[in-house]
C-alpha cells in the first residue's frame, strides 16, 4: 500500500466522480462503479489496526451509498476535514430516484439521498455534492459545526 489512496466513487454516464483522501499511518481504499441502472463492486480493505468497509447494494431504481469508516489520522471528504476516530461516510446516488445512505444511527435521520437543500441536515454522512453542489455545502456545514 501506498502513503495515499483514494476511494473513489465513479457513476458511469452521469459525469459525476468523488473522491476520498486518506491520509496519516493508516491508508485503504475502496471503490464503487454503476453501470447501466443496475450494478455494484464492493471491496473491502483493512490497514493495520484500521477497518475500511464499502458496502453497495443496486436495484433498478433503488441506489447506494459507499461508505468509508477510517479511525486514523485524518480524513479528507470533499473539502471538509475530519480528525480522529470520526466515522466518515461517502455517499452517492448511483441510480435511479431514491438512495439510501450506510447509516450511522443518527436520530434525526430521515432518509437522505446525498441531498445539497435538505433543511434538517446535520452533516452525518460528509457530503462530497455529486452534483457540483460543494460549496453550498460547505456552507450548511460551517453553519452547523463552525
Amino acid at each position: 500500500m501506498t502513503d495515499q489512496e483514494d476511494a473513489v466513487v465513479v457513476v458511469e454516464g452521469t459525469g459525476t466522480r468523488a473522491s476520498v483522501a486518506v491520509a496519516g499511518s493508516s491508508q485503504t481504499s475502496a471503490s464503487v462503479a454503476v453501470a447501466g441502472s443496475a450494478a455494484t463492486v464492493a471491496s473491502v480493505g483493512v490497514a493495520g489496526s484500521v477497518a475500511t468497509a464499502a458496502s453497495a447494494a443496486v436495484a433498478g431504481c433503488a441506489a447506494t451509498a459507499a461508505s468509508v469508516a477510517v479511525a486514523g489520522s485524518v480524513v479528507t471528504v470533499g473539502s471538509v476535514a475530519v480528525a480522529g476516530s470520526a466515522l466518515t461516510l461517502l455517499s452517492a446516488q448511483l441510480a435511479g430516484c431514491v438512495a439510501s445512505v450506510a447509516c450511522v444511527g443518527c436520530v434525526r435521520c430521515i432518509g437522505c439521498v446525498a441531498c445539497v437543500d435538505c433543511e434538517d441536515c446535520v452533516g452525518c454522512i460528509g457530503c462530497v455534492g455529486l452534483r457540483g453542489e460543494v460549496g453550498k455545502i460547505g456552507r450548511r456545514r460551517r453553519r452547523l459545526f463552525g
